[in-house]
């Protein structure tokens, strides 16, 4: 309602941004928003890995045991797997110091066992579904990424359950453990080292090198696109554009 004897108007403006303009949706900045996307990912992918947790390392299982058994076959016979622990049988007997006071060895020494949770190198897993997720990829590319992505990363989780079984062999199974490793040429170190390897490293990089070698057309537009197409670049829309264009130019 106008006053009377006022000639003048308000106007009202609008301070809600264009949803059509995809810079205004990226609040963060393009760079921001791809990592804050993958960041997003991470708990249902956590959860997806988690729960097919057994079916996921049934392979992981078959590698090990394969390595183990063919590397070092008077020392490994088998594994079995609970859930998605793998308990590697041996050959080799428990120390006698090593077993409860009061064990009944009437019927023979028991054979060393050694659990392993092939879990804790796995995570790398999740953190590339993550990555993958953020990018802007059509349903094919993502389910071709994800295929390459678990032949790559399965032979690593492997790497990572073999020496844990060796590092178990070598420290925690006796003398018995500590001539089976040297009678294989192994040493204390190289153990250590390839333990720490798959335990801390290849995990948490690995994931990461193999997405940038599966995007890298993605990356290098990323890291080379003018600032004002960074957000075109984000949500797939600057290759969109040229193939709209090469398709009116062939036509």
């Amino acid at each position: 309602m106008r006053p009377r004897g006022c000639a003048c108007s308000i106007t009202l403006i609008s301070s809600r941004p264009d949803n059509n303009d995809p810079k205004t949706t990226m609040f963060l900045g393009p760079l921001r928003t791809l990592l804050f996307g993958a960041t997003l990912w991470l708990p249902l992918a956590f959860f997806i890995w988690f729960y097919l947790s057994a079916l996921l390392v049934a392979p992981v299982r078959w590698m090990a045991e394969n390595v183990l058994v063919r590397w070092m076959p008077e020392v490994f016979s088998g594994s079995e797997q609970a859930n998605y622990v793998i308990n590697f049988i041996t050959r080799l007997p428990v120390d006698p110091a090593l077993l409860p006071p009061g064990f009944d060895l009437s019927q023979g020494t028991p054979a060393v066992a050694i659990d392993v949770n092939p879990m804790i190198y796995g995570y790398c897993f999740p953190v590339l579904i993550g990555l993958v997720m953020a990018t802007p990829l059509s349903f094919r590319q993502r389910a071709m990424q994800f295929c390459i992505s678990l032949a790559v990363l399965w032979p690593v989780q492997a790497f990572g359950v073999v020496f844990d079984t060796l590092k178990s062999l070598r420290f925690e199974a006796g003398p018995a453990g500590v001539a089976a490793v040297e009678a294989a040429g192994l040493s204390a170190n190289l153990i250590a080292f390839c333990y720490q390897l798959g335990y801390l490293i290849l995990p948490a990089v690995l994931p990461v090198i193999l997405w940038v070698g599966m995007n890298r057309s993605f990356i290098e537009r990323l890291v080379t696109v003018d600032d004002d197409r960074l957000a075109d670049v984000i949500t797939g829309e600057d290759v969109a554009s040229e193939a709209k264009q090469s398709k009116e130019k062939s036509a």
